[in-house]
């Protein structure tokens, strides 16, 4: 077949979360829905059910909240291109502007410095969703993780501490590490999100770009540096690919098999160049561990689309040509998704898990004879559903793991929400963990990958949470659960060391004591008490509050504006009536506190409803004006900084009931309510609303979405109308927009980093230096710490010094002149300037890991050169320099 370096992918494909099981959306199979008529559907059941008891909607509203904030002008996602042109462009720029100097405004990591306490009481808290693991072939001691939205990370002490790998990549969705079996410095990853494909693709026009692909990247030196191989998403083309699974032959490195969406893809120079080989989309690719040639490949069907079939391959010449195998497995009405795992004690046994056309489990498919022949496997029981197995459905395409014991061929592992085990080839299953804390101690919920560490045969299990281990993987009854003995498996969670929380929204205590707090997708708010991390309330974590007159005071939400309050740092915790009408509420609900009047607080549900005693009691102010068919709920809230009789708010769009977005103000606390939308476009979804530090009359809002120029808006007449500052910002959601204290200048949260625009300027000014290329999703200021907090989808909290914002020019250009040697080092490093005058003044020398954790301070003097020694455990680190002229962050290794 010809050769190969770019391809489009054309597919039918909707979410397979559309299903019985999933009743929430409807539609025949084949039938196309598009995403305005799929939330419409979703927002019409929640209206009739109490969410708290239904099963498996969370993770399609997660996907949907990332959706609105990437669509066109007409509500349906934009053209993918747009924004990974806009990543690898903004990446490329950054790139260039790196040196060994020292960079003004530079960001450096805040935490959390580890797997936080847990005190919400039920669930087991952990860092982030990580999607799959990679041993190192000879030392078991190194591993590699690819997490979600963080990039790969690297272990050389066995998960005591973690190095990010991939912090310069456009994006940092990782779904599969392949490590050359031959050359251990090469490896490849697939850069995408493939665990969102049944909710992520073809909506409307097959677009896609909640979770789009970069195709396969490569490295040659271990993960310094990355390019992108021939199979690539090319900027030509109108779409992007996911790569599920990738394979190198250790007969030949220049052998690599890919397996994904579009089909199956073989490259024979080492990734330059790939031939087409299969087409339909492939879910599964495994290698007979003794036969490194014979590969098995499964493909598979989704319901919601009728697209595909299920069925699996097998190929003796390392992937040039492959067979359809006669296993019986329905190729479409029954099953969606197939596993496959081989013993590795015998060679001759693999097991297909297969997934029903409810996302539950459908049985196992198992041959003894290489794929020849297969029988099957009804275990009685849906291991992929939340509980004890006797329901129906699960999340079967977003989340599972299965694998074989390396020793006994008989000991099958399965992870769906739960984890679960076979000690008699498939024939029955009994479990091994629950979501919840109630049968004693456990892993996180929603299992992504389980591999057995050949060397040393402990299990990982890689989920929502993190990542765990056992060197003994153990089941019991549910009847010995149910009678309190709890889970005999013991796990070392080992998530600790790696930044990679994905934050909604973030919250200072805008005091001395540092506290933050921060909502945390699937692992509930993260709270800092100034000294320790703590997970508080659970569910999503969504919007806070810090009160800084009070360090008990803790104020968070889940989904949907469910708020909760706690007066004793979060140990113990009220649900709270925020929403006393019981109003729609925005999946994030907006809530914010008067600064000038202690105890006033107000939070958005379809109105605006203030507290008066720190949140205690709520009630709702004066309706806001209708727009539109539906009333739909508050996305945004500003208060005037001068006047507290000011108030700004905002309506999100609502597409599927054709209703616009719209924009409000009051000037009497809430008591009436003007509309002041004219001026704003009301096809896109409002994001965030500020006002100016010193005028009440002035004000922002910011835009998510994909029209170009049309991000971020300004008000000097409260209103009335509106100028658009866009600028030269480029074609990405802005998620926030904050007034920076002291100059007033703007500065924004986007999905490509931090801008920043000065008062007398009209360009927008990328403020990144430091972070990895990950979304921004909120900005917060404390003063009185002299501190900048953004919270990331991904890379957890970072922080710069609020005063590289406001000091003149003059005082920082020397900053530049800074240098720190080698990096990589063993700890040992030089810093240096050429500047006399940096031997004439004292600064500071701060050393903080890559979780936030500080781990050296030193006031130096007197030199222009220093040799610094310490004992530094493997991983990245962060040298910060600071006196009243300096302000300056660089990142080196530590082997």
């Amino acid at each position: 077949m010809k050769s190969i370096r770019i391809f489009t992918v054309i597919l039918l494909i909707v979410s397979s979360v559309i299903t019985n099981a999933q009743p929430f959306i409807q539609k025949k199979a084949g039938q196309a829905l598009t995403f305005k008529e799929m939330q419409r559907q979703f927002a019409d059941w929640s209206q009739t059910k109490d969410l708290k008891n239904q099963h498996y909607w969370k993770y399609f509203k997660r996907w949907e909240n990332d959706m609105q904030m990437h669509t066109n002008a007409q509500g349906e996602p934009a053209d993918p291109a747009i924004y990974i042109n806009e990543c690898v462009k903004a990446a490329s720029e950054k790139q260039l502007k790196k040196s060994d100097k020292f960079l003004s405004s530079a960001w450096s990591p805040t935490g959390p410095f580890a797997v936080p306490d847990n005190l919400t009481g039920y669930m087991e808290n952990g860092i982030g969703r990580i999607n799959c693991i990679a041993f190192h072939p000879t030392d078991p001691n190194t591993y590699f993780i690819g997490v979600a939205q963080g990039g790969v990370w690297k272990t050389t002490n066995n998960g005591l501490s973690w190095t990010p790998l991939t912090d310069n990549l456009p994006i940092l969705r990782i779904s599969d590490i392949c490590i050359d079996p031959n050359d251990y410095n090469t490896m490849y990853i697939s850069v995408c999100d493939f665990e969102y494909i049944d909710v992520a693709l073809n909506i409307d026009g097959r677009k896609r770009n909640t979770h789009y692909g970069l195709g396969v990247y490569k490295t040659i030196d271990g993960g310094t540096s990355w390019q992108p191989t021939g199979l690539s998403f090319q900027q030509t083309q109108g779409d992007v690919s996911l790569i599920r699974k990738i394979i190198v032959n250790p007969a030949n490195s220049n052998q690599i098999v890919a397996v994904g969406v579009s089909g199956i893809y073989k490259s024979g120079d080492g990734g330059n160049n790939w031939t087409h080989v299969l087409d339909s989309l492939f879910w599964d690719l495994v290698q007979d561990p003794v036969i490194p040639s014979t590969l098995y490949a499964a493909s598979g069907w989704l319901f919601s689309s009728n697209y595909g079939y299920a069925a699996i391959y097998k190929s003796t010449d390392f992937g040039s040509t492959w067979t359809e195998l006669n296993t019986g497995i329905p190729s479409s009405g029954l099953v969606q998704r197939i596993k496959l795992a081989i013993a590795p004690s015998d060679h001759t046994c693999i097991y297909a898990m297969c997934v029903d056309a409810n996302e539950g489990s459908y049985g196992i498919f198992k041959s003894t004879d290489s794929g020849n022949n297969w029988t099957f496997i009804d275990p009685g029981l849906n291991m992929l559903e939340s509980d004890d197995g006797t329901n129906s459905g699960g999340q079967g395409t977003y989340d599972l793991g299965f694998a074989v014991n390396p020793t006994n061929k008989n000991i099958v592992y399965v992870g769906g929400i739960n984890v679960w085990a076979s000690s008699n080839g498939g024939q029955t299953f009994d479990p091994a963990t629950h979501w919840t804390l109630f049968y004693g101690p456990t892993v996180h919920a929603d299992i992504h990958f389980i591999e057995v560490q050949p060397i040393t045969g402990n299990v990982f299990v890689c989920n929502d949470g993190g990542l765990y281990r056992t060197s003994n993987l153990i089941t019991q009854t549910w009847a010995d659960a149910q009678n309190g003995n709890p889970w005999p498996t013991q796990w070392t969670n080992i998530s600790s060391g790696m930044q990679t929380t994905a934050f909604y929204r973030l919250s200072s205590s805008k005091n001395i004591t540092g506290r933050l707090m921060a909502g945390a997708q699937d692992n509930g708010s993260f709270y800092f008490d100034g000294t320790t991390w703590h997970t508080v309330f659970g569910g999503d974590g969504m919007d806070n509050y810090l009160n800084p007159t009070d360090d008990n005071y803790v104020l968070g939400s889940s989904q949907y504006g469910n708020f909760y309050l706690s007066y004793d740092g979060g140990v113990s915790g009220n649900n709270i009536n925020a929403n006393v009408n019981g109003e729609n509420s925005e999946w994030t609900s907006p809530i914010v506190a008067d600064e000038n009047l202690s105890g006033i607080m107000y939070v958005g549900c379809t109105n605006v409803n203030r507290s008066e005693d720190y949140g205690n009691s709520w009630y709702s102010l004066t309706p806001l004006p209708p727009n539109g068919i539906y009333d739909n709920e508050v996305s945004a809230i500003a208060l005037s900084y001068t006047n507290s009789d000011v108030i700004y708010a905002s309506r999100r769009i609502r597409y599927e009931y054709g209703s616009p977005a719209g924009m409000y103000n009051s000037i009497d606390g809430g008591f009436t309510w003007t509309e002041i939308t004219a001026g704003l476009p009301d096809s896109l979804y409002i994001t965030s609303i500020d006002v100016s530090q010193t005028d009440e009359n002035t004000a922002f809002v910011s835009f998510a979405g994909f029209s170009n120029g049309i991000k971020v808006f300004k008000t000097t007449d409260a209103g009335l109308t509106w100028q658009n500052i866009s600028f030269n910002l480029p074609n990405i959601p802005v998620n926030c927009i904050k007034t920076i204290p002291g100059n007033n200048a703007l500065m924004i949260a986007t999905d490509i980093g931090i801008y920043v625009l000065d008062n007398s300027g009209n360009t927008w000014i990328s403020q990144s230096t430091g972070l990895p290329n990950v979304i921004v999703s909120d900005i917060e200021f404390n003063e009185a710490l002299n501190k900048i907090y953004i919270s990331t989808f991904g890379r957890g909290i970072w922080e710069t010094d609020l005063s590289s914002f406001v000091k003149t020019p003059e005082i920082t250009k020397t900053e530049t002149e800074i240098k720190l040697f080698p990096s990589p080092n063993n700890g040992t490093f030089t810093i240096k300037s050429e500047l006399p005058e940096f031997a004439k003044e004292k600064f500071n020398l701060e050393i903080i890991d890559i979780t936030g954790k500080k781990v050296y301070a030193h006031v130096f003097e007197g030199k222009t050169e220093y040799v610094i020694k310490l004992n530094l455990l493997p991983g990245m680190y962060f040298a910060k320099i600071s006196n009243f002229k300096l302000n300056g962050v660089k990142n080196f290794i530590v082997e």
